[in-house]
Parts: structure tokens; sequence; C-alpha cells
């Protein structure tokens, strides 16, 4: 039996471990992908808040198109986080308990946090960082 599994963009509370940003966008392209007009993603937006986002949504006048620009306010990556990343990015090896997969996925969110878009980039510093014998199978 297949598991069912959603596409849907989920919920979010605005706790500080999640990702506001990465958020938004996947119930941007959830909205897209459903076709909807802007009052049903208002509204579906009002659903999909929980928390202490909930609280924050009550406390706006109103929820209109102005929306995106006043959740990026509250819930964007702080730029410290972004210093963070940038650090890690070039500083960051593979694990010994980490499969190659995961390691070039979480550096690939790293280098989005950062606003790091050249690929070339990317692909060095993933090199730079996975295990030795993996990095050799790649540049063979």
């Amino acid at each position: 039996m297949t598991e069912n599994k959603t596409i849907g963009p989920g919920t979010f509370s605005g706790t500080t471990g999640e990702d506001g940003d990465r958020w938004l966008k996947h119930f941007e392209h959830y909205c897209a992908y459903k076709g909807y007009p802007e009052g049903k993603q208002l509204a579906l937006c009002k659903v999909l808040l929980t928390g202490s986002a909930t609280t924050w949504l009550d406390t706006l006048d109103e929820i209109n198109s102005s929306f995106k620009a006043e959740f990026n306010k509250r819930y964007k990556t702080p730029e410290i986080i972004k210093y963070r990343s940038a650090k890690e990015i070039f500083s960051r090896r593979q694990r010994e308990d980490e499969c190659a997969d995961d390691y070039i996925s979480h550096m690939r969110k790293l280098a989005t946090n950062v606003g790091i878009t050249d690929n070339k980039v990317i692909q060095y510093v993933v090199l730079n960082g996975l295990r030795p014998h993996i990095a050799a199978y790649v540049t063979q």
C-alpha cells in the first residue's frame, strides 16, 4: 500500500525553528499550482497559520494583498542567520554518518539562505566539503 502524502504547505506557527521564507515560498507555489485567486489564497493562509502566527495575524488591521510584505517583515530570516549560514557554507564538511544527498541538500539550503545563486560556486563549496573518497570519485 502506498502512503498518501499531501503536497500542501502545511501549517505555520511562527516558531524560531520554522523557516518563514521557505513556508511562504511553498505556500505561493501551492496556490499557483491550484490556480487560487488572491481572495482564496488569503482565506487559506488564515487557516494554515497557527499558534503565535495566528496571534500576529489577528493584530493586522485587514488581510489583503499586502499580506506577503507584512509576513516578510515579521517572519523573514534575520540577517544574523544569513551570516551564520555564510560561515557554515564555507566551513562545513560532510559528516561520516551523513549521506552525500543529505549533505548536498543542506548545502543548497544554506546557499539559498545566503543568496548564492551561482551554481558553479555551490558546486565548488559542495565538492570542498565532501568526504575525500567521495570527492575523488566525483572529480574523476
